[in-house]
């Protein structure tokens, strides 16, 4: 009797080797011992190692290495095989692929991404299912790092580059919500942020697996042991599972801003229960509170106190608002040479923008045509606003100058005019009046020349002395004519009046 004996594969057959257990909400790593997180008590859930590296995912992306990983999944850099481009593939943990929730958030993020298309968030290229069961979500590769690593290295930033990242994630937002998604996870960690060559910042948002539309009343996204969102940058109405809108993102958005320029939390220990319970209330804390070597103006503080509002009706009407309100209160910030710099890169790259903006008479097809001639119009009117401020700013520290000199030329002139003739004012006076005679001089000949010309010019069109003439030939030939009337009556009536009328000659009157 024969007997078949199975050959296991080899190790190296498989795509992942399990040796540690992860926390899906919190990403800690665990032993594969342990069954729960010590912090919030979720559900460990297997952790895949890095066996996907040099294979490829879905028939046409090559997996080059590992970028990071979360409680989802791993995420990987790729390279499409046939287009050469880089892309950022998201694996799904292969113990949440049967979960259905799991995979619900997971496919809502590759829906909620790909209906969005605005340079400030995370393109995506492709979704779907290897043969193998792997789900992957392709989208753009971003050479940069996140807003958190950049703050655990610089503590706090610029009030001017911070205003400018916020700006450009209330851009992404507001787009968002124009398309009625919230996002409702708006944290550093999930603002990328890369560098351009002229010094600025580039801000993708990436990270919508747990947006929902504004339509859908219910808050409910996954089961228990899934976060909706990070306690920490929640919204009080988030906190308490009220119904939300687009001004919850406004509110986690100004916590991100919060801490971006003081390197401080907008509330002390926002992790803790206390403090998450005070939110629902209180108002934060203020900026000189935290960071006390920046003179913060009133109008910084203000934006805060109404972005950071615990009544909705209380905030900004959108979240664009609140971005610009940032931006125009931090210009009221004593200037420094970092933010001229910065100010004169930007302004220079919106102009750019603006520049490339395609017109109201676009062959751009859009579906509403009159919102897209809208949104063109208030993007150059923010360009225009944003414009080059160094170049305001000197126009505006030469004009004192030129009138201090203009008043002290003036002084020195009366005085020496009243001096006696010889000393050294008088001949100071006499210069300058010489030099304002030579100017006038110059004035005078170049307005002087361009009424020759104008004048030379009228005589071929309408010469003066052709409208003198007629009139003086009129009357000399009205007299003319009387004068030729009253000699030729006497000769059609009779030769006699004409002779009676003629005194005889001095020789006839002696005879």
């Amino acid at each position: 009797m024969l007997r078949v004996l199975a050959i296991p594969p080899p190790l190296s057959s498989f795509a992942f080797v399990s040796t540690t257990k992860v926390c899906p909400q919190c990403g800690d790593e665990y032993d594969e011992a342990i069954g729960f997180c010590s912090k919030d008590g979720t559900p460990l859930v297997e952790q895949a190692e890095g066996g996907l590296i040099g294979k490829m995912v879905g028939g046409r992306y090559k997996v080059i290495q590992q970028l990071g990983e979360g409680g989802m999944g791993q995420v990987f850099l790729a390279e499409h095989v046939r287009m050469k481009r880089k892309s950022a593939i998201k694996i799904m943990r292969a113990a949440l692929v049967h979960e259905p929730e799991a995979l619900q958030r997971f496919t809502r993020e590759a829906e909620n991404a790909s209906k969005i298309s605005h340079p400030n968030v995370a393109s995506i290229f492709d979704f779907g299912e290897t043969d193998e069961g792997l789900v992957y979500l392709a989208m753009e590769f971003i050479e940069g790092e996140s807003l958190s690593a950049l703050l655990k290295r610089e503590i706090a930033m610029h009030p001017v580059v911070g205003a400018d990242i916020i700006a450009q994630c209330s851009d992404a937002l507001a787009a968002a919500h124009e398309l009625g998604i919230l996002h409702r996870d708006i944290k550093p960690d999930n603002i990328m942020i890369s560098k351009r060559p002229d010094g600025t910042f580039v801000v993708k948002l990436v990270d919508f697996g747990i947006a929902r539309t504004m339509e859908r009343g219910t808050q409910q996204v996954t089961r228990t042991g899934f976060a909706v969102g990070t306690p920490e940058y929640m919204s009080p109405e988030q906190l308490s599972g009220d119904v939300l809108d687009a001004r919850s993102d406004q509110y986690s958005l100004a916590l991100v801003a919060f801490i971006a320029l003081t390197g401080h939390e907008a509330f002390p220990n926002s992790s803790s229960k206390e403090s998450l319970i005070a939110r629902l209330t209180s108002r934060p804390r203020r900026l000189d509170e935290v960071r006390d070597d920046l003179d913060w103006p009133n109008s910084i503080q203000s934006v805060f106190d109404k972005s950071l509002a615990p009544d909705p009706s209380d905030r900004f009407p959108n979240v664009a608002e609140f971005g610009i309100a940032l931006a125009n209160a931090v210009e009221e910030m004593t200037p420094t040479q970092t933010a001229e710099m910065y100010r004169h890169a930007l302004g220079q790259r919106m102009l750019n923008v603006a520049a490339r903006t395609p017109g109201e008479n676009s062959s751009v097809r859009t579906p509403a045509t009159a919102q897209a001639a809208q949104k063109t119009k208030a993007q150059k009117a923010e360009a225009k606003r944003r414009r080059d401020p160094m170049a305001v700013r000197r126009k505006q520290s030469i004009f004192p100058y030129i009138v201090l000199f203009g008043g002290l030329t003036y002084g020195v002139w009366f005085y020496g005019s009243k001096q006696p003739a010889g000393t050294g004012a008088n001949d100071a006076a006499l210069q300058i009046a010489a030099m304002a005679s030579s100017a006038k001089a110059m004035f005078d000949n170049f307005t002087g020349k361009k009424a020759d010309s104008t004048v030379t010019t009228t005589p071929a069109v309408a010469p003066a002395p052709v409208a003198r003439k007629p009139k003086r030939k009129v009357v000399t030939d009205t007299t003319a004519t009387a004068n030729a009337a009253v000699d030729s009556t006497p000769k059609k009536s009779s030769g006699d009046s004409a002779t009676a009328t003629t005194p005889p000659p001095d020789s006839a009157r002696q005879q």
